[in-house]
């Protein structure tokens, strides 16, 4: 082979080995360019998905937002809309959020304020609880005493009333000791006088004659006594306490004392032994109505 040949088919060697690098390199770029194309294809897939789920998100935010607006604009004391009409949705958008977040502030702050009150009004409540326990154990206790004061009243009470009728009863007999008594006391300062002739007195059975010699038809030296046997009725009955003097029928007349008292234990006039004239003063009235209670007086 020629040097030209060679040389020929050495450029053409070369230039199929250049075409062959050529295309392969053109290969290769084109794999990249496919495999870019794919990725970026699979990159829009995602960009549209996510924006379509990010718009999804977005309505239903702007759905609840909406819901959550209209539900806090009924809420009383809520700062208003002072929006004006706007060419622009998303400045609307934009502008009703804002006023949206004012309300939700206003409302947050309310709630807070109300969390405060509230808090406020559970200590209250706690220590009015507690102060409620203690005058609960404070009327427990006044309760307790309450009950006892009244036991011990009506405990008193009965004490009283069992004292009562033993005073009643005591009131009872008293009286009837007393009765007792003015009816001892009667009878123990009762005395009784009588005033008559020998012949009158010994006719009553008041008075006897005993003692004496017997001198066959007559009893010489006998004596008037008082009978064994007094009958109180044919005398006068007094007391010993309020008759402080006896009187006689005729003063002027002289009378003696049969009986066993003495007139030591009083005043008479023209006294002579048991003999004396006019009425009896009696002095001491226990001495005189000691001897005895029936005091005989004998005209003369």
């Amino acid at each position: 082979m020629t040097y030209a040949a060679r040389t020929t088919v050495a450029i053409g060697a070369v230039l199929l080995a250049a075409v062959a690098c050529k295309d392969k390199a053109a290969i290769v770029r084109g794999d990249s360019l496919q495999t870019a194309l794919s990725e970026q294809q699979v990159l829009t897939n995602q960009l549209g998905s996510q924006k379509d789920s990010l718009t999804r998100v977005v309505l239903d935010a702007d759905a609840f937002l909406g819901q959550m607006d209209s539900a806090i604009k009924s809420v009383r004391g809520l700062p208003r809309s002072k929006r004006s009409a706007s060419e622009s949705p998303l400045a609307d958008q934009v502008a009703a959020r804002r006023e949206m977040m004012e309300r939700v502030n206003a409302l947050v702050a309310r709630a807070k304020s109300t969390a405060a009150q509230l808090a406020e009004l559970q200590q209250k409540q706690a220590n009015l609880e507690t102060e409620n326990a203690q005058q609960r154990e404070q009327n427990a206790a006044q309760a307790l005493k309450i009950a006892e004061d009244a036991q011990l009243i009506a405990d008193l009470g009965a004490t009283i009333e069992r004292q009562r009728t033993q005073i009643v009863t005591l009131e009872a007999r008293i009286d009837s000791l007393n009765t007792e008594m003015q009816t001892l006391g009667a009878r123990h300062f009762r005395a009784y006088y009588v005033v008559g002739t020998e012949k009158e007195l010994i006719a009553k059975g008041i008075i006897v004659k005993e003692g004496g010699a017997n001198l066959l038809f007559v009893r010489a030296g006998r004596t008037l006594q008082p009978a064994r046997v007094l009958n109180a009725e044919v005398f006068t009955a007094i007391d010993q306490r309020e008759t402080k003097g006896i009187p006689v029928p005729d003063t002027t007349r002289r009378y003696r004392v049969v009986s066993r008292q003495s007139l030591d234990d009083a005043e008479v006039d023209a006294r002579d032994g048991t003999a004396f004239k006019g009425n009896i003063k009696i002095t001491k009235p226990d001495e005189f109505w000691a001897a005895s209670r029936f005091l005989i007086l004998v005209k003369q």
